[in-house]
């Protein structure tokens, strides 16, 4: 009996003597280079990779042609201003790289109106450093998505802010659609906007643990399905009884050497009850059979999670020595994902 208590001491010892360790060690965590959509909002003219719920209404903006008009000859055209869409002030300190900017219009007058052009200004805090022509890229005939390639990389410090500034050159009116999931106007931006700290799954709870350059509501993500567990036989983990709470505060040595205190976001689903557990994350849908798809045209995550089950020391029913409610979670490995990175 003696012999067996000195175990037991033995083994809880060395587990606090591991948590001290790990303790005492600096945070790590993964930061995969990824592109996102940061998309045009009617809110506040924002720009943000927050995406609206599927059917929710996409946002419209008419821009009024202006051109000086003489009985036989059309003079000239003026170059009119669509609008301005500023982000949020990141959370840290970021490099980014804007690679193209979509847009869905038409033209409300005619089918062919086809020798328009965008005028694409960039914006560091309010000061522009970019400004790109491009024409129109269709006629205008029908509501369609013009795609205009960009090459603007911008070195964020913690609070600033990145924008674009967008105007007209065109001799018809024209309707611009934005703003959800179909008509998904905005910049396209390259960077590594997320922190991965960590991930466990023990018992039926999952956690995720991370923090992001610019603050979504994943509730919403949640909501819309942009972010799923999935397991072996077709199992969906239910996101109803997923919960979000802010998690721990980091210490993050900025471009300039200063300190900036990160607070990560943690997502906690209950009652996960498969096998096999794959976490697919993304900030709007995407077709989580991408795996079986054979033609290359579905949409997959933009990071994948494969997850690791904690184990007890001596099985899988959890507990120290056949004693309940300790499960050690030295079995979980740092966070491991398989990123869909961009080749240049």
């Amino acid at each position: 009996m003696r012999r067996v208590s000195a175990l037991i001491a033995i083994a809880i010892a060395a587990i606090f003597a591991m948590s001290f360790s790990t303790s005492a060690e600096e945070p790590t965590f993964e930061a995969p280079e990824l592109e996102l959509k940061f998309n045009l909002k009617e809110e506040n003219d924002g720009l943000s990779p927050q995406n609206k719920l599927p059917g929710e209404p996409e946002a419209t903006r008419t821009v009024i042609a202006q051109s000086d008009n003489y009985i036989v000859v059309e003079a000239g055209r003026e170059t009119v201003a669509v609008g301005s869409w500023t982000s949020e002030p990141v959370e840290f300190d970021i490099s980014i790289s804007i690679t193209s900017f979509d847009i869905w219009w038409e033209s409300m007058e005619s089918s062919s109106n086809d020798d328009c052009y965008w005028t694409i200004e960039i914006n560091h805090n309010d000061q522009s450093v970019s400004e790109d022509e491009s024409d129109c890229t269709h006629g205008g005939g029908e509501v369609a998505k013009g795609n205009h390639g960009l090459s603007t990389t911008i070195d964020l410090l913690a609070g600033d802010t990145f924008g674009i500034d967008l105007s007209l050159t065109s001799w018809e009116d024209v309707k611009v659609y934005y703003d959800n999931l179909t008509y998904d106007s905005g910049l396209n931006v390259r960077a590594t906007h997320l922190l991965f700290f960590g991930s466990t799954w023990s018992g039926t709870n999952v956690n995720l643990e991370f923090a992001e350059a610019w603050k979504t509501n994943w509730d919403t993500n949640l909501d819309g399905d942009f972010i799923m567990l999935m397991g072996e036989e077709g199992y969906m983990a239910d996101n109803s009884l997923a919960v979000v709470s802010s998690g721990n505060e980091y210490e993050l040595k900025g471009n300039n050497s200063t300190v900036i205190n990160v607070v990560s976001t943690i997502i906690e689903w209950k009652e996960v009850t498969g096998n096999g557990i794959t976490l697919m994350m993304d900030y709007t849908t995407f077709d989580h059979m991408a795996s079986n798809n054979t033609n290359g045209t579905a949409k997959t995550a933009i990071v994948t999670v494969t997850l690791v089950k904690a184990q007890g020391i001596l099985g899988d029913d959890g507990g120290i020595l056949g004693l309940p409610g300790f499960e050690v979670m030295f079995a979980i490995p740092a966070i491991a994902f398989v990123a869909r990175r961009f080749k240049n």
